[in-house]
């Protein structure tokens, strides 16, 4: 246990006080913060209302109306003495337009100037003359105020939402499952590279020989474990006190994607943890193996490539097929599957599509294959840090001689 405790420690001192882990957790809350407050910089960095000048050759409008109704635009009244140097300022788009409303018997008539021929600005300004119109006619032939008002009641038009007030959105279990992508691929790498570094350490070959393989090798995956989770309450912290300071309102949608954050629970929480802890637990294991299966770090890629394949193709069978339809035979397979659970249950457990007796089960099944790989891992790790030269594969690697 104390050897486990010396390799745990030194790994996540060495992670925690690294420049890339404390660039990477700066770099993290401020890119999140400045995307949460970009809506609100655009909004005050947005264009000032365009001028429209009007010439009203009528008395029952006003400018005054049309900027309250068509609030848009900057409405200024002109007169038609002027009318030819409102023209040329038309011309040269020093004004969005010049236009001229004339009264008929039986509507209005707009005369417009402009160069950008601004399509909102007409159909808002014809669909305000036509409701005016409409008023006038309706006040000439006695109607009551309430058969008036009855005229221009809108049409009620509701967006539907795609997911209850009560489901996690579609978009954050996609967030998600990135997240647990990305996060697993980042810190396994991690191992990989810091397990292909040390083989050029004369101390290691010490260790090996030393210290118990079991403990070696899981002291440096929960130590860099630990790191991870603490750049990652540092990240949603910083982001969750940013909020919370009232700054900025956080947005209910992103783009066309709905974000529904008031539908997680605690309980979404809890289990979106235990199943990326667990899955990082079981494919740092097998990154750790194929690190020390390299002479250089720079032969990695190469050799991981597997890995990235595996963990690519679990997070997409979710997006592919168990998002869709979380009942099937299939969504329950994946969801059980321990290479595959840590991203498809998640799924599940947002859509409300498993039971706990099911949830137990993955999990089970989860740590049990965990600790065979991660014993595994640890009985061919010390054969495959004390080999150098040529690549070995894993096939060689596990018929290798201690």
């Amino acid at each position: 246990m104390r050897n486990f405790y010396l390799v745990f420690k030194q790994s996540f001192r060495e992670r925690v006080t690294s420049k890339s882990y404390l660039l990477t957790t700066f770099a993290l809350i401020m890119i999140s913060i400045f995307a949460i407050s970009l809506p609100s910089i655009l909004e005050n960095f947005s264009a000032p209302k365009e001028e429209v000048v009007v010439i009203l050759n009528t008395s029952d409008i006003e400018a005054a109306e049309l900027e309250q109704q068509l609030s848009a635009w900057r409405w200024k009244e002109g007169t038609a003495t002027q009318m030819s140097e409102y023209k040329k300022d038309a011309e040269e788009g020093k004004i969005l337009g010049l236009y001229v409303i004339d009264q008929t018997s039986s509507n209005y008539s707009v005369n417009y100037f402009s160069k950008t021929n601004d399509v909102e600005l007409n159909s808002e300004l014809s669909m305000y003359l036509q409701t005016k119109n409409v008023q006038k006619i309706a006040l000439n032939n006695g109607l009551s105020e309430a058969d008036q008002q009855a005229l221009f009641v809108p049409v009620t038009m509701e967006k539907g939402d795609f997911t209850a007030e009560n489901e996690v959105s579609v978009f954050v279990t996609y967030l998600m499952l990135m997240f647990i992508l990305m996060a697993i691929m980042m810190y396994g790498t991690t191992i990989a590279t810091g397990v292909a570094s040390e083989k050029a350490s004369r101390v290691m070959e010490v260790m090996v020989t030393k210290v118990n393989p079991l403990s070696m090798i899981f002291g440096k995956i929960f130590g860099i474990a630990l790191a991870s989770l603490v750049q990652f309450t540092a990240f949603f912290g910083g982001v969750a006190l940013y909020l919370k300071s009232g700054l900025v309102e956080p947005a209910e949608s992103l783009g066309n994607f709905e974000l529904n954050l008031s539908a997680l629970t605690v309980e979404h929480c809890v289990y979106f943890f235990i199943f990326f802890l667990l899955g990082y637990l079981l494919y740092a294991s097998l990154y750790a193996v194929f690190g020390s299966m390299v002479s250089r770090p720079e032969e990695l890629n190469g050799t991981t490539m597997p890995i990235s394949i595996l963990l690519m193709a679990s997070a997409f069978s979710g997006i592919l097929f168990v998002m869709d339809d979380p009942t099937s035979a299939l969504s329950k397979f994946l969801a059980l599957f321990p290479f595959t659970s840590p991203f498809n249950m998640i799924i599940l457990v947002m859509k409300d599509a498993a039971s706990l007796f099911e949830i137990t089960i993955s999990i089970g099944l989860l740590v049990i294959t965990t600790f065979v790989f991660g014993y595994f891992a640890a009985k061919i790790y010390p054969k495959g840090i004390l080999h150098f030269g040529e690549n070995l594969k894993l096939r060689q690697l596990i018929m290798r001689k201690s």
